[in-house]
């Protein structure tokens, strides 16, 4: 066994990731009904005009605003000739004392340069009664009045949420230049760790992290393939990094300590250049980040909690990087430890908890129990040279994403 040597802390480790890690480049073509959350590559410049013609923004009757002159007070009486609604084009022109029955959305008539909502009207034989004045342009949303033609209504390195897709979409494109979502490999290590579906013998245990690591990456604008379970062998692991050179970001779990059979970190180091290998942390001490042939190579603790907490810590940044997405919004609440917390005092702590009712229930047991995740909806870091936190203390919640 070799111990490890300086501890690297949280803020230096995110920072060492930050500088080495960057946005991929490669681009696709993605279809408009597919393309919600995606990255764009270029700018998406309109066409034409929209609207592409003046149309009304209510239901009414389009009609010379000059001839609803004084209307408020007493109401005018204009002649109706013709209805038209929506995608429907009125053919003739709106020549003094006359109107025209018009829907949300249809284009304004010719000769038109207003819209009297139909709540201030009133039929009156073959005419309408007009019982509001109307100042010209009321209710009529003008040619061009959302995007004008020229205008790059969403630009490269944006991400097209909901509202933008909409935005591409009034333009008519159907496909839209996007970076391509990272792939990032995902590798579990360890001659204990079996495939879900396998019986257990004495000693073994089911697979967990990649599918929490898979969760992660998905839920982070990158795609997650995982490649299997690797056994604690030289060779075997060399042979998954040198595959993992090939992905864009790769994550492998277990083997990143300092025992006997912990031989990633002198794998990465042969084939590449390590980084960082040991945190300032609990849990999550055993965390590695190196590079191999250009591709950012995390190695995460073994033990489930450990992995998982630090993937929410330090690979979410680096795949939101590589993705070209923001940084994730940091969602936080302030609540009352329900009960109090022993602490280490010589490693910055994240311990995970369930808010409810104003507090933050400790649910923390073990850095290889699962259920200290499970049952959280966020997690505490408490400071190095911190031994004690008194129930009832307010702490500051970092909520899972």
């Amino acid at each position: 066994m070799k111990p490890f040597g300086k501890l690297t802390t949280r803020l230096d480790a995110v920072r060492l990731i930050d500088e080495n890690t960057r946005r991929i480049t490669r681009v696709e073509e993605v279809a408009i009904g597919d393309a919600a959350g995606r990255v764009l590559a270029e700018d998406v410049v309109a066409g034409f005009n929209v609207p592409p013609f003046n149309r009304s923004s209510m239901d009414g009757y389009a009609v010379r605003a000059r001839d609803t002159a004084g209307a408020s007070a007493k109401p005018v009486t204009l002649r109706l000739i013709g209805a038209r609604h929506a995608g429907e084009i009125f053919d003739g022109v709106v020549g003094a004392g006359e109107c025209v029955e018009i829907a949300t959305g249809a284009p304004v008539p010719k000769g038109a340069d207003a819209v009297v909502m139909v709540e201030y009207t009133k039929l009156a034989g073959d005419g309408v009664e007009v019982q509001r004045e109307a100042k010209p342009g009321s209710n009529v949303a003008p040619e061009g009045e959302d995007i004008k033609k020229g205008e790059a209504v969403v630009k490269a390195g944006e991400v097209l949420t909901p509202g933008r897709v909409g935005a591409v979409a009034a333009l008519g494109f159907s496909k839209v230049k996007a970076y391509a979502k990272p792939r990032v490999a995902i590798y579990s290590t360890g001659n204990e760790v079996v495939p879900q579906g396998k019986p257990l013998k004495p000693g073994q245990v089911y697979d967990i992290n990649s599918y929490t690591l898979s969760a992660v990456v998905a839920a982070n604008g990158c795609v997650p393939v995982r490649r299997g379970l690797v056994r604690d062998d030289f060779d075997a692991i060399a042979a998954a990094v040198k595959d993992a050179s090939t992905y864009d970001v790769a994550v492998f779990s277990g083997g990143s300590s300092v025992g006997v059979r912990d031989l990633f970190a002198g794998v990465v180091e042969d084939l590449g250049r390590v980084h960082f290998h040991g945190l300032r942390v609990k849990p999550g001490k055993p965390t590695l980040f190196g590079e191999v042939e250009g591709t950012p190579v995390f190695g995460m603790p073994g033990y489930s909690t450990s992995c998982l907490n630090n993937a929410y810590v330090f690979l979410v940044p680096a795949l939101r990087k590589v993705a070209g997405l923001p940084p994730a919004e940091e969602r936080t609440v302030k609540a009352r430890l329900s009960r109090a917390i022993k602490a280490e005092g010589e490693r910055e702590q994240f311990y995970s908890v369930r808010v409810e009712g104003g507090e933050a229930v400790p649910v923390f047991k073990q850095s290889g129990d699962i259920t200290s995740m499970a049952y959280a909806n966020g997690y505490i870091i408490i400071p190095i040279g911190t031994q004690l936190l008194e129930a009832g203390d307010e702490v500051n919640v970092y909520l899972f994403a």
